[in-house]
């Protein structure tokens, strides 16, 4: 089939349903309680852009408190110079008649909202099949882009814009308790990165955390928690050296009474070789990951190993941070740990930094930074294993919502980590 013969495919008339939206105007002009049924459809969901118009106008009459009827819904179009757009007022008045039952605002609106989530993906199947007819780049890397599209498509939601609303009454709303997965540490939609030197323990205590989060265990206190589900993503270790701790992890956590189906509640993906987050097929090869397993704590990293782009440009990392809020919404919100490297030690410093290598953007997009700080000019310190829980990215949290972090780890029998405490005096003792 040539190019000529793909378009005249998809000359048809877009889906739509000219009756469903009259219908929904009509509703709307006629009780205020049809915006409840609505729901959030949006104008931009509408096919006719008459349609569109009137829906704005009487979205915004509502967000103001003033009533909507075919009477002030004409003067505010009127005042706007959408009037004669639309139809005139004569139209307004033609809409409510043809309302068969306010009652079933709800479900003209879904049939509005279905038509134009049909007319979104075909103009994505459409660009895709151009891009493929013209041989616009590699076919996979075609193919994906378009798939990716698709999935954005399937997940957009409508979204209404309200009416800004004042100190008092902002002041005055129920904070929203977080939905946790690790209680007082972390809740769903947090970004944790968590840094240090090479070979510091960093990913032993990701899949701690992982591993004990599936067993419905707390990640270092001896409490049992809800399980969750967890997905891991190593990008820098081969399998000989993932399962062997997995393994060890599994069998603690079972003697320790952990909850059973640990082994079914976290799912493991070792790609040694990285990955490239700017390239479509390897950000869908992790979406039907996340879409599989379903998690709701994701750890991945490290960081360096996302990327074949150089780390320091912001045109990297902005990509990367791209792909892995799109893992966030494809899991509805799972808690994200990346792992990261710290760059390497100054000369002539006394501390590394412990600040994610790569462009300074990682700074500021996470929840939570925290890297892992040997201890050192203490032999006792130095012999247990000690190192500080260092943040180098405040908390987002309000005041009075600070997260149960420990200050200290230091190195476990049975697991690799184990919070502490330590006085840090001549002679001081370690306290887990």
């Amino acid at each position: 089939m040539d190019d000529s013969s793909a378009a005249r495919s998809f000359e048809a008339v877009p889906p739509n349903d000219l009756e469903a939206e009259q219908a929904v105007l009509g509703a709307l002009l006629l009780s205020a309680a049809a915006f409840t049924l609505v729901g959030d459809l949006h104008s931009q969901r509408f096919y006719r852009p008459a349609h569109a118009l009137i829906f704005a106008a009487c979205r915004e009459l509502a967000d103001h408190n003033e009533p909507v009827d075919p009477i002030t819904v004409a003067a505010h179009l009127h005042k706007q110079g959408h009037l004669a757009r639309v139809g005139g007022a004569s139209y307004l008045h033609t809409l409510v008649q043809c309302v068969p039952t306010v009652a079933n605002a709800g479900h003209y609106a879904a049939i509005v909202e279905e038509c134009a989530l049909r007319r979104d993906g075909i103009e994505a199947s459409v660009r895709t099949l151009e891009a493929l007819h013209r041989g616009q780049g590699a076919a996979a890397e075609t193919v994906e882009a378009g798939v990716e599209e698709l999935r954005l498509v399937r997940d957009r939601r409508p979204c209404v814009e309200r009416a800004p609303v004042s100190l008092r009454e902002f002041l005055g709303q129920a904070e929203d308790e977080p939905q946790w997965i690790l209680p007082g540490l972390l809740a769903r939609w947090d970004r944790l990165v968590v840094t240090g030197p090479e070979g510091s323990g960093k990913s032993l205590l990701v899949r701690q955390m992982l591993m004990r989060a599936a067993s419905g265990l707390h990640p270092w206190r001896h409490e049992h928690i809800e399980p969750q589900r967890g997905l891991l993503v190593d990008v820098e270790n081969g399998c000989g050296q993932v399962r062997p701790w997995l393994r060890q992890m599994h069998r603690v956590a079972q003697a320790e009474g952990g909850a059973a189906g640990a082994d079914e509640r976290l799912t493991v993906e070792v790609i040694e070789h990285g990955l490239d987050l700017r390239r479509a097929a390897d950000r869908s090869r992790l979406l039907r990951l996340v879409e599989s397993a379903r998690p709701d704590l994701i750890a991945i990293g490290p960081l360096y190993k996302l990327s074949s782009g150089k780390p320091n440009e912001e045109e990297t990392a902005s990509e990367v941070m791209s792909a892995l809020h799109a893992l966030r919404v494809a899991s509805d919100g799972a808690a994200l740990v990346l792992e990261a490297h710290a760059p390497h030690q100054q000369p002539g410093s006394r501390l590394r930094d412990l600040r994610p290598l790569g462009s300074t953007l990682w700074m500021r997009w996470p929840e939570f930074g925290f890297g892992l700080s040997p201890v050192t000019g203490n032999k006792a310190a130095e012999a247990a294993g000690l190192v500080d829980w260092k943040p180098w990215r405040g908390g987002r949290c309000g005041p009075g919502t600070d997260r149960q972090w420990p200050p200290h780890f230091l190195r476990g029998t049975a697991w690799p980590w184990q919070a502490a405490t330590a006085a840090r005096g001549a002679g001081a003792g370690l306290r887990p």
